[in-house]
C-alpha cells in the first residue's frame, strides 16, 4: 500500500473509496443482524405512559396525522424489511400511473418467480392485466413479479425505479433506508428502519387509492389474454381479516413480510376515535407474535392517549395531561400566520395554528360598539313608533278631508235642489 500511494496517488484513492464503501456494506450488514435486545426508548420520557414489551427486535408506533412517536423500541436500528417494502412500490406505482392503465409483462419480471420462496400470481410472459389489478396483487398476494413489472412500468427498469424509491424516501423524511429492489427480495444493501417505515406508511396513508387497496381483503382479478380463469386473492394481513382469530376492530390493512434474514416484518395502520395510529414491528420470529405485538401497541396507543381538537390542528397526549402542562414553540409561516407546536417532557405531541387576534383599538371599541348596537336598537323602537303615530294621524287626516268633500258635496246638492225647487214654483205662480 506504501508502494502503491507514492506510485500512484488516484489509484491508491480510487482502492481506498472501494475499501471504505465495501465495510460500509459489511457495516451495514452486521448493524441489520446483530441481535442487541434494545431497550423501550419511549419509556425514558417523563410522565409518559409505560409501554408494553414486544418479542420483535425493533417497533414503532406513529401518530399518523402529526407523525409523532408515541412508542419505539429500536426505532432507528437498521433491519432488512422484506415485502413491507412494496408498500414504497405501491404509493410510487400510484403516483406515477393510471389505474387503467394495461400492463404487459416481461420476461424480466416475470423470472422472479424462480427465486425460493417467492410469492407469486403466476403471471405469463405476455399477459395483460392492468395497473388497478396489479397493485392488488402487489399487496393482497404480495406478488413479486408484480412488483418488479410495476417498476418497470414506471422507471423503465428496477434499477432505476430503486433510484427512485430512496429519493422519494428522503423526500418524506427517511435517514437510514436504502432500497435496491421493489419487492423486498433478500438483499444485503436493502434495508430500513422501524421508524422510516412508519414514515413511508403514513405518507403512503395520505392517498385515498392506497387506503382502499390496503383494506380490501379480497379481490379478484378478471381473466386475461393469456388466462381464462379468474385470480382470486384474499389478504396475508392477520389482523385484517374479519375471520381471522388476530382481527383487530379499526384495522385499516397494511402490509406483512417475511424472508430468513428479516425475519417476520408486518406493518398496520387503525382508527377509533378520530385518531389513526401506525405499528411497524420487525424481525419477528413468527407471525403469531409480531400480530400480538401489533395488537398490544396499537391498544396502548387508543387506550393511554386522548386527542385534543385545535384551532387547524390537535394534540395527542397522555390520558392524564391537561393542555396547560405542554410547552409551546411559536413558528411564523411564510403567510405570515403562526403555527404553534407542542410537546411534552420534550416529546413532540402535536401542532395547531395561532387564532389571529383582533387589534386592541378594536377590542376597546367593543363594549361601546355593543352599546351603540343597544342604543341604535332603543332608537330604531322609537323611530317605528314614531312612523306608526305618524301613518295613523296621516289615515286620519285622509279620512277628514274625504268627510269634508262629502260634506261640500252635499251642500252643493242641496243648495242646486233649492234652486230647482224655487224656479219650479215661480213658474207654478205665473201659470196662475
Amino acid at each position: 500500500m506504501i508502494m502503491l500511494k507514492k506510485s500512484c496517488p488516484f489509484l491508491f484513492l480510487l482502492v481506498s473509496l472501494v475499501l471504505s464503501m465495501s465495510m460500509m456494506t459489511v457495516n451495514a450488514a452486521a448493524a441489520v443482524s446483530n441481535g442487541t435486545v434494545y431497550p423501550v426508548e419511549s419509556n425514558n420520557i417523563q410522565g409518559w405512559p409505560a409501554g408494553p414489551e414486544v418479542a420483535c427486535e425493533t417497533a414503532v408506533l406513529m401518530e399518523a396525522d402529526n407523525g409523532n412517536i408515541l412508542y419505539s423500541k429500536g426505532g432507528d436500528e437498521l433491519r432488512y424489511p422484506a415485502s413491507i417494502t412494496k408498500i414504497m412500490t405501491a404509493l410510487l406505482a400510484i403516483e406515477n400511473l393510471q389505474l387503467d392503465t394495461q400492463v404487459t409483462f416481461s420476461e424480466n419480471s416475470v423470472a422472479s418467480e424462480q427465486v425460493a420462496g417467492s410469492s407469486t400470481l403466476h403471471m405469463q410472459v405476455g399477459e395483460v392485466i392492468t395497473v388497478e389489478d396489479c397493485l392488488y396483487g402487489l399487496i393482497i398476494q404480495s406478488a413479486n413479479e408484480i412488483a418488479i413489472q410495476l417498476a418497470e412500468q414506471v422507471s423503465g427498469s428496477e434499477a432505476a425505479f430503486a433510484e427512485l424509491m430512496n429519493q422519494r424516501a428522503a423526500e418524506i423524511g427517511c435517514k437510514s433506508t436504502n432500497f435496491v429492489n421493489a419487492s423486498g427480495l433478500p438483499d444485503e444493501n436493502h434495508y430500513t428502519t422501524a421508524y422510516d417505515m412508519a414514515l413511508i406508511c403514513r405518507e403512503a396513508l395520505k392517498n385515498q387509492t392506497f387506503r382502499t387497496v390496503i383494506q380490501t381483503e379480497n379481490y379478484v382479478i378478471p381473466p386475461t389474454n393469456l388466462s381464462a380463469g379468474a385470480r382470486e386473492l384474499h389478504t396475508h394481513h392477520p389482523l385484517l381479516a374479519s375471520e381471522s382469530a388476530e382481527y383487530y376492530e379499526g384495522c385499516l390493512g397494511g402490509k406483512s413480510g417475511s424472508t430468513e434474514a428479516a425475519g417476520k416484518t408486518l406493518v398496520t395502520a387503525a382508527e377509533r376515535k378520530g385518531i389513526t395510529l401506525i405499528a411497524v414491528v420487525m424481525k419477528g420470529a413468527d407471525m403469531g407474535p409480531n400480530c400480538q405485538d401489533t395488537t398490544n401497541l396499537l391498544n396502548y396507543g387508543f387506550d393511554n392517549f386522548k386527542k385534543i381538537d385545535l384551532n387547524q390542528g390537535f394534540v395527542l397526549v397522555p390520558s392524564n395531561v391537561r393542555m396547560e402542562e405542554l410547552q409551546c414553540e411559536e413558528n411564523v409561516q411564510q403567510d405570515g400566520s403562526v403555527l404553534l407546536n407542542y410537546s411534552y417532557s420534550g416529546q413532540p405531541v402535536g401542532s395547531a395554528y395561532k387564532e389571529e387576534e383582533k387589534p386592541q383599538e378594536e377590542m376597546k371599541e367593543k363594549p361601546t360598539a355593543e352599546k351603540g348596537v343597544s342604543e341604535s336598537n332603543d332608537e330604531n323602537t322609537q323611530q317605528q313608533d314614531k312612523n306608526n303615530r305618524s301613518q295613523s294621524h296621516s289615515l286620519m287626516d285622509a279620512l277628514l278631508i274625504l268627510l269634508a268633500v262629502l260634506i261640500a258635496v252635499l251642500v252643493i246638492l242641496i243648495v242646486l235642489l233649492t234652486k230647482k225647487d224655487r224656479r219650479k214654483n215661480k213658474r207654478r205662480k205665473k201659470k196662475r
